[in-house]
């Protein structure tokens, strides 16, 4: 998953924000849509408005599930 680090939640943790167009479904118009997730950080690296990387790994805690992979 790619998006954008939209906040700094705490130690260790970005919220990341992802993007992405659907059609409706029964007017087909097309809809822009975002989702957030609580990202882990383990080297605290990550910076507000950076593009990361993350992929899905075991719970970590009660929202977070994903763990950071690139910058």
């Amino acid at each position: 998953m790619k998006g954008i680090v939209i906040r700094k939640s705490g130690d260790k943790t970005v919220v990341v924000e992802t993007t992405y167009v659907t059609a409706h479904p029964l007017y087909r118009k097309k809809m822009v849509r975002t989702r957030r997730f609580l990202v882990h950080d383990p080297q605290n690296k990550a910076q507000v408005g950076q593009a990361v990387e993350a992929k899905l790994t075991r719970p970590l805690s009660a929202r977070k599930r994903w763990v950071l992979v690139s910058e």
